[in-house]
């Protein structure tokens, strides 16, 4: 089961991003963006760096534990 859980690891880090994705993309097609309202596009940016900043850290941190 372990071993399972290690080739696997992967998921645990795609399925939060791909539920972030679905849920922006609804948001952007009800019109989060439409209004052109500056702190929206600020939201929108920020939150993609912030998901983004995460992202990398997880995967630097996954392959390090591979590498040691």
């Amino acid at each position: 089961m372990n071993s399972l859980f290690q080739r696997f690891k992967f998921v645990l880090v795609i399925f939060p991003v791909a539920l972030f994705i679905s849920f922006l993309d609804k948001k952007i097609i009800e019109g989060f963006l439409a209004e052109n309202e500056i702190p929206d596009h600020y939201l929108f940016i920020g939150s993609l760096v912030v998901v983004i900043s995460v992202l990398i850290y997880i995967v630097l941190r996954f392959d390090k534990k591979l590498n040691s």
